[in-house]
């Protein structure tokens, strides 16, 4: 193992940013740091045209600075490259393309959720940005809103609590920011236009401004009609950063990141006997001023610090503060008798959320025993404030029509007579200690071992609303979390290793818990992983194969004719993952990745009716993605590939069941000057209908986006 260093008013409110400026400022006064430096992703041939990974450092599996091949557990890179060569604007698109992880999104999530290892929803991932966690209300996590701004992301599939505390049994995905470097200057722009009239313009680029300061600025603005009725959207994004290199050995990096997404308020289709035309999937049947909007701002500073040539302090604060508001009229079934479709619910939801936080550990490199050890410890701090507005108490609940499939008149929300007013709020204040650390046993064996404390104390007040009294509540969660693995390198570029692991998922949302949820514990999981990960073709080509055995217990469930919810269900997975990275020639590369999972459960009931076998919602037994490059000529680059997800259950009673399906892409990349790339890409190539990103509610389907078309300019200076 090899040492490497580590590297409206609303606007108003970047303001925050000072409060870790002057926090640190002081700080770097008095003490001398390290230059933050990125190990880069090695690509080869012309224009990207693929990229080995295993090499690298990835952030999300772990505190040390550790390659994929280091690393006891599987673990994977979405380059910026890879990002912009396959189109992917929404981080969703560039996540699902890695092996194992399909999506199961929708606008009441946050349009963010996936299905991983057997296990959906956002309870079992977790998300960080810059390295660090977002809690966010109900898991709707709609941050970052753009790709543009992003240098890559790092996923750690498989039980992650002990690097990012609860809500990570399934996956962890990190997204890291494009960050300012010392150097020569380079800007990027990107101009664009497609089907359903998408128009898209981006911008970013840094500099050194001295022999001390460089910044980073990079803006997005994207907006588009959708491809059913009232289904536009609009989203922007804007990402600046500001390094200043105190001295040789500290560097202090300020960042601000802003997003507002106004996006399509479409909630599906309801299925009319089992289908659903392709003239039908074009209605909207919310009001026609249904709304879905998150605006979020996100504050940082991080502090690198050597105090030594074996010590490394390390710290991030930060503040986010995020507004999520929706509108609409939710749920839609068709009446066989009547021939309409019947629409109901109402919700009109506000959260109104600030995450204040700070997390720092100290990583230090020394001779454990005469056995080379790396050593991170450390801490973590949040105060997250919730107020949550409904229209609950209000009458939305009661709010419900009927109309014709075709022709109808969709209405507007009544939030004059219905208003949604603040129902509660929350404060939550989690705290943990973590450690992280990697022993080199001898030139083959290393072991890694980790582990991490969470204590999370919760307090919801309840207004007087709806003929209900105030009331006040509090409770708290302990969970310790660990993890031990084993890694035996034979060769450089080979590696097996084993690892055993836990984590806790909540089983509900951490800062939303109901007076119904605050006695019961977290749900609890084990995981084991034995794994090959080899290089071969003189680096140029690279596999991984994994294996996975995962058990999850205390889910909630409700035993046959008992009244009460008890934490006695059990879930379990078993798979296999694999990954193909390959440039055999300076013109071709091929990227495959395939897993297959076995989920079920083992003990939960649903209406008095024992489930044990069935699979989870929203979960596919198999998923493969392939995308090849190839440049036939200099100057050209010809891309393609497909996902492929198969049938998932849309309820856990395994009785509606939604098909498979095969979605190709396709792109031409013509590098017309050293500056300037053309690009014409090819979405949904075969026009899937059976494309079913996921139920909002059973016999009611989100659908992927038909064939669509789209051409862009890319201009480097």
């Amino acid at each position: 193992m090899s040492t490497r260093r580590f590297q409206n008013s609303r606007l108003s409110r970047l303001k925050v940013a000072g409060f870790s400026s002057v926090t640190f400022l002081s700080l770097a006064a008095s003490v001398t740091a390290a230059e933050n430096e990125i190990e880069e992703i090695v690509v080869v041939g012309q224009g990207g045209v693929g990229s080995i990974r295993l090499g690298a450092q990835n952030g999300a599996g772990s505190r040390l600075g550790l390659s994929g091949l280091d690393q006891p557990a599987s673990v994977d890179i979405i380059s910026r490259e890879e990002i912009a060569t396959k189109g992917d604007y929404a981080a969703l698109d560039a996540v699902t393309r890695t092996a194992g992880i399909s999506a199961s999104a929708n606008p009441g999530n946050g349009g963010t959720s996936i299905s991983s290892r057997g296990f959906n929803g956002h309870g079992s991932t977790v998300y960080t940005y810059d390295g660090t966690r977002l809690y966010i209300v109900a898991g709707t996590v709609t941050f970052p809103a753009d790709t543009w701004t992003l240098e890559k992301v790092e996923v750690l599939r498989g039980a992650g609590s002990v690097i990012n505390g609860v809500g990570a049994l399934g996956t962890t995905i990190n997204y890291v920011p494009k960050s300012p470097v010392f150097g020569d200057s380079k800007f990027e722009a990107v101009v664009a236009s497609g089907s359903f009239d998408m128009k898209r313009l981006a911008l970013g680029g840094g500099a050194q401004i001295s022999e001390k300061w460089a910044f980073r600025l990079d803006v997005s603005h994207q907006e588009e009609d959708g491809y059913a009725d009232r289904t536009d959207e609009e989203r922007d994004a804007l990402a600046g950063s500001l390094l200043y290199q105190a001295t040789e050995d500290l560097s202090i990096r300020f960042s601000v990141d802003y997003a507002d997404i106004d996006t399509a308020p479409f909630w599906g289709t309801p299925l009319i006997n089992g289908k659903a035309s392709s003239s039908h999937r074009q209605n909207n049947f919310n009001f026609s001023d249904g709304k879905v909007l998150y605006e979020d701002i996100w504050s940082r500073v991080h502090v690198e610090w050597d105090i030594s040539d074996s010590i490394t302090f390390r710290n991030d604060s930060y503040l986010l503060d995020a507004e999520r508001e929706w509108q609409n009229l939710e749920e839609y079934s068709y009446n066989g008798t009547t021939g309409l479709i019947d629409r109901a619910f109402y919700l009109g939801i506000i959260h109104d959320e600030e995450q204040l936080g700070t997390r720092f550990d100290f990583l230090i490199e020394s001779d454990l025993g005469g056995l080379e050890n790396r050593l991170s410890l450390g801490a973590e701090v949040n105060d997250i404030e919730l107020n949550y507005l409904n229209n609950f108490t209000t009458g939305g609940f009661d709010v419900g029509d009927s109309v014709p499939v075709f022709g109808f008149t969709p209405g507007t929300t009544p939030q004059a007579t219905i208003p949604t007013i603040l129902d509660y709020q929350t404060d939550t204040k989690q705290f943990a200690v973590f450690i992280d650390d990697v022993v080199q046993l001898n030139d083959e064996f290393s072991l890694v071992l980790g582990g991490r404390y969470d204590d999370i104390d919760f307090s919801r007040y309840d207004l007087a609303i709806g003929g209900s009294p105030a009331s006040r509540f509090s409770t708290d969660f302990t969970e310790f979390t660990w993890r031990a693995g084993l890694v035996y390198q034979p060769t450089e570029n080979r590696s097996f290793y084993v690892q055993v692991s836990t984590a806790a998922d909540p089983v509900t949302s951490p800062i939303s818990i109901s007076s119904g949820n605050k006695d019961f514990d977290l749900a609890t999981g084990r995981q084991y992983e034995i794994g090959l990960k080899q290089q071969f073709l003189q680096g140029r080509g690279e596999f991984t194969l994994a294996y996975f055995d995962i058990e999850k217990e205390d889910i909630l469930t409700r035993l046959p004719a008992s009244a009460i919810t008890e934490q006695i269900g059990q879930q379990s997975s078993d798979g296999i993952e694999f990954t193909l990275r390959v440039n055999p020639s300076d013109t071709l590369s091929i990227d495959f990745n395939a897993a297959s999972i076995d989920a079920e459960f083992d003990e939960f009931y649903s209406g008095g009716i024992s489930l044990a076998g069935n699979t989870p919602r929203n979960v596919p037994e198999q998923t493969i993605n392939l995308w090849l490059n190839w440049s036939p000529i200099n100057n050209v680059q010809l891309g393609g590939g497909f996902r492929h997800v198969d049938s998932r259950f849309a309820d856990d009673r395994n009785t509606e069941k939604m098909p498979e399906y095969t979605v190709f892409d396709a792109s031409l990349n013509w590098m017309a000057t050293d500056s300037l790339t053309v690009t014409a890409r090819v979405k949904n190539l075969t026009d899937e209908e059976d494309y079913v990103i996921a139920p909002y509610v059973p016999n009611q389907w989100i659908f992927g986006d038909p064939r669509s078309y789209e051409l862009s300019l890319r201009y480097s200076f």
